[in-house]
């Protein structure tokens, strides 16, 4: 059987999706096929499950902070129920992309697919085989875990990041082997749910690869020892043992006891059986290289973490909107200058936008920095949360704002006025003269800003 349409998306997750809703607006004639469930990995198996988790376990987390107040919270974990909500959130938000897709009209193939040459897609899916043709084809498959010799995922002893968000126990023990984002993450909600967590991490810092400043990283490294995660620099996992992780360390061999062992040391994109070598495509490290215009060769087009750069479901989802404007012909060019914020959901959150001052000063950049301590901020104090920093990095003639840093609860929403600044080349004299509502957590960007510019409030120089 054979179909023909303008364009076919192959994914659906946050690239596939929103480029396929887009064109389906813009009254374009598309197919999304998807092998699994609509919504991809950051739906159902990453980013919502584990925010829900974070939420749902945050109280957990200020224990401490509450108890400072003369609060006393005793707490007990149903395992089944927080399944069953967790479940119910995804299912609720997958349900609404599909509502969107039809009302778009969209259609949704459920099977597997492979480009047959150009033009042409082959899936397998629940009523045989049928071919695709169309004008263009987007790729945006994604990415998976990685999986390290030695630690293959076996769903029991050994997880993947999607079997932690399945929550099939709370270990007495448990050791995370990776101090990236994903790591982190879970870790914290692990050591929330009751867990004894080992974080190991085989480079000489946490969250290796992102522009956390030093003061960013001891600030983190601080939170976490004191919610009673335990920290392994420089140490390798190599093996797993009838006790538990087996690892090396400048110190030598040793073995760290657990009930289960996380493995989040990163995700790669995987093109295998995807039929580039039928238009002449051939990845690099799993990374399909494009143009400006994310066209990989004539007539396919590539997003999200298929095409490198930061693996972000919002970078993903962006790329969705600006190839399908470009495909529907609304749009003449992308843009070339995204600012993509990041952010990390550890207690205190982080968050990212920008140029590090680091990183600034080696693009060559002279630059001024502006910082404000949480520990001064009166909604900080007022919730019994002193410990972080508001961070600014700018141009020194020109003010222009390169870059800003949160730790802080709240991060993750708080760098969304930063990333807007940047993205519209805001000076710090912009920032200084917008009114913050006051007491809130935004008002200690505003402080680092006057910090800044020299002339610091509610901190001393």
């Amino acid at each position: 059987m054979k179909k023909t349409c303008e364009f076919v998306v192959i994914g659906a997750g946050p690239a596939g999706y929103v480029a396929a809703r887009r064109l389906g607006q813009l009254g374009r004639e598309v197919i999304l096929v998807e092998r699994d469930q609509v919504g991809g990995t950051c739906l159902n198996r990453g980013c919502i499950p584990t925010k829900a988790l974070y939420a749902a376990t945050a109280p957990l987390g200020r224990r401490a902070a509450l108890g400072e107040m003369g609060i006393e919270l005793s707490a007990r974990v149903d395992l089944p129920r927080l399944r069953e909500w967790t479940a119910g959130v995804v299912a609720t938000l997958r349900q609404g992309v599909e509502k969107l897709l039809g009302a778009s009209g969209v259609e949704v193939l459920k099977g597997e697919a492979r480009l047959s040459g150009p033009g042409l897609v082959r899936m397998a899916g629940e009523e045989g085989e049928l071919e695709l043709q169309a004008e263009a084809i987007v790729l945006a498959t994604g990415s998976a875990p990685i999986q390290l010799p030695g630690l293959p995922f076996d769903g029991e002893r050994v997880w993947s990041s999607r079997d932690a968000l399945a929550l099939p126990k709370v270990p007495e023990q448990l050791v995370v082997v990776g101090g990236g984002v994903i790591g982190l993450e879970l870790a914290t909600v692990y050591r929330r749910l009751g867990s004894q967590v080992t974080v190991v991490e085989m480079q000489e810092r946490l969250l290796p690869g992102i522009g956390l400043s030093r003061r960013g990283l001891a600030t983190l490294g601080q939170s976490l020892k004191r919610q009673g995660i335990e920290i392994r620099l420089n140490t390798a996992a190599i093996g797993c043992t009838e006790a538990g992780l087996l690892v090396r360390s400048p110190d030598g061999e040793e073995e760290i006891p657990c009930e289960a062992m996380l493995v989040a040391v990163g995700r790669r994109p995987d093109p295998t059986g995807l039929g580039l070598e039928t238009v002449g495509i051939e990845p690099q490290r799993g990374f399909v290289a494009t143009d400006g215009s994310f066209q990989a060769g004539s007539g396919i087009y590539v997003i999200g973490d298929l095409r490198g750069g930061p693996l972000l479901a919002h970078k993903a989802s962006h790329e969705g909107l600006l190839v399908a404007e470009l495909l529907a012909g609304v749009r003449d060019s992308a843009p070339t200058d995204l600012v993509i914020p990041q952010a990390i959901f550890t207690q205190p959150e982080v968050g990212l936008v920008g140029l590090s001052e680091e990183e600034a000063r080696a693009a060559g950049y002279q630059v001024t920095v502006g910082r404000f301590p949480l520990g001064a901020l009166g909604r900080a104090l007022a919730e019994g949360e002193p410990l972080g920093h508001f961070q600014l990095v700018a141009e020194k003639d020109t003010g222009r704002l390169l870059g800003a840093e949160i730790v802080a609860p709240h991060a993750s929403d708080l760098i969304a006025e930063a990333a807007l600044a940047i993205q519209a080349g805001l000076t710090l004299e912009s920032l200084a003269d917008t009114v913050h509502a006051h007491p809130t957590f935004p008002e200690g960007l505003w402080e680092a800003t006057l910090a800044a510019l020299g002339r610091p409030l509610h901190a001393l120089r």
